[in-house]
């Protein structure tokens, strides 16, 4: 027992110094290293779930302000310097300090042969183990398509004295998630799934499909800068099983009807009304074909997306990236809000879904990876999209639009262009997709405040790694180029 708390108060306090704020400990609503036992089921809830009133959890990853910003899905009604690229550095300390220190526990509480007796009631050994190493993947996956070159191989590690430790090349870090994820998955045995499972309830063949589905997601990233790997990963990934193709599976935080684990967008629309729905989008989702020549149907999600207008009624976008004077110009009641289905108390945040693996599999079909059809991936992903959002009747109308319709010559385009209105709210996630294709077009913000004018397409490293980690920030930037907003991460080429 002195043994696992001496290592506990180890870790806490290394991780804090080279990736936490002090200030981060106060919102830690759960303490499972008080307890006189380790709890390795506290500790995976806590890597699953934490607490909203610290706005980071799974489903943080997914309605994270700054990225529905980046895509142009929301704009701000009145404060715009988010939307404007104001901010430069963004922390990921409370991913470390936080779900990846408690993961990296339970880990450590079932390989250990001195504390695996403390692991032995919350499911067998190997599927706990399992589920924390997909669920680490998941988060590395998303901290380095933000940040490009992150700590990886040495993180974690301040028991082995590793307190400041290096950051690994975006490639290594990859290579490191698909093998991890596939080690995972091939551990699960037949015994109990873990408690305190707040993803799936202990459902081992839900968290296969899960991780053979960031896998295939991560694999399609690997596009334009090494195709054959990344069609070799995504081919295996959808071999090894994803989640059904009929929005049984989609993969969801499933949010509660009270104030600690609610729908976060609730809780942002108790006090004021702060996010529209951009013009971009909106325009997009209610544009006409040929240039104007040719009436269409509007997309029939833009009422789930958006509420009606105060003063028409209409759906009105909120003019994107404008500067505080001119956004103060614009009434609230002539612009459309988020959807008020959206912001629900228990509305679930989607991880990933249906829509999302078939319009992956429309983009691999078209570059002949897979085989199939492209174009019945295509309309398979945007009827997938449609019954999500409970409008999938009018999807027999909705495909005969001229720009929605499949045309070969504009195929990849058109499965970006789709693909991006369904990973609505999914801001990070559209955000690393648009890097990575150039779908949509999008302008940047007339009033941008980062150097290029352009939109960002890196985040920068929290001023910790500067202050903190400096001999290994210093390498990193000169390896990977300006810690800025402008500096592409690796697999984002021309």
């Amino acid at each position: 027992m002195k043994k696992l708390y001496k290592h506990i108060s180890i870790t806490l306090i290394a991780a804090c110094m080279v990736a936490c704020d002090i200030s981060d400990f106060d919102d830690i609503n759960v303490n499972p290293n008080a307890t006189n036992e380790p709890n390795a089921a506290i500790l995976l809830t806590n890597g699953i779930v934490f607490s909203n009133n610290v706005d980071f959890n799974i489903a943080s990853t997914v309605y994270a302000t700054q990225g529905q910003l980046y895509v142009q899905y929301l704009a701000n009604s009145q404060y715009t310097s988010a939307d404007t690229y104001q901010n430069v550095q963004f922390s990921y300390n409370t991913f470390y300090n936080g779900p990846l220190t408690d993961l990296q526990k339970v880990i450590e509480l079932n390989t250990d042969e001195e504390t695996k007796v403390f692991a032995d009631d919350y499911g067998s050994h190997a599927n706990q183990i399992a589920v924390a190493k997909i669920l680490q993947a998941y988060y590395f996956l998303h901290i380095t398509d933000r940040w490009g070159d992150i700590p990886y191989s040495e993180a974690l590690q301040a028991e082995q004295g590793i307190l400041t430790p290096k950051f690994d090349p975006q490639r290594e870090v990859y290579n490191g998630i698909m093998a991890t994820l596939k080690e995972a998955t091939a551990m699960i045995d037949g015994g109990a799934g873990p408690t305190g499972d707040a993803l799936f309830a202990g459902d081992m063949d839900r968290w296969e499909k899960f991780a053979n589905t960031i896998r295939l997601v991560a694999a399609l990233r690997l596009s334009e800068v090494d195709e054959e790997r990344a069609r070799s990963e995504f081919v295996a990934a959808m071999n090894d099983g994803v989640i059904a193709l009929d929005n049984s599976e989609n993969i969801m935080f499933r949010h509660f009807a009270e104030q600690n684990h609610d729908n976060r967008w609730q809780d942002r629309f108790e006090t004021r009304r702060d996010y529209t729905v951009a013009n971009t989008l909106v325009d997009y989702m209610q544009s006409t074909a040929n240039g104007g020549m040719m009436n269409v149907m509007m997309d029939p999600r833009l009422p789930v997306f958006a509420d009606p207008t105060e003063s028409t009624g209409g759906f009105v976008g909120m003019v994107y990236g404008v500067n505080e004077a001119e956004a103060g110009d614009i009434s609230n009641s002539d612009v459309s809000f988020l959807g008020n289905a959206l912001r629900v108390q228990d509305a679930p945040t989607y991880i990933y879904t249906s829509a999302q693996v078939l319009f992956s599999m429309a983009e691999a079909a078209q570059r002949g990876w897979i085989a199939g059809d492209a174009e019945q991936f295509y309309n398979d992903a945007i009827k997938a999209s449609l019954d999500q959002y409970g409008v999938g009747d009018e999807f027999d109308t909705f495909i005969t639009n001229e720009e929605v319709a499949f045309d070969p010559a504009r195929a990849f385009e058109q499965i970006g262009n789709q693909k991006w209105v369904a990973l609505f709210l999914n801001g990070y996630e559209a955000w690393a997709e648009w890097r990575r294709t150039g779908y949509p077009d999008l302008v940047p913000a007339v009033a941008a405040q980062n150097k290029s004018g352009e939109i960002p397409v890196r985040q920068a490293y929290p001023v910790t790694e500067r202050d903190l980690n400096e001999t290994n920030y210093n390498e990193v930037v000169s390896r990977q180029g300006e810690d800025g907003l402008d500096t592409k991460v690796w697999w984002d080429v021309d």
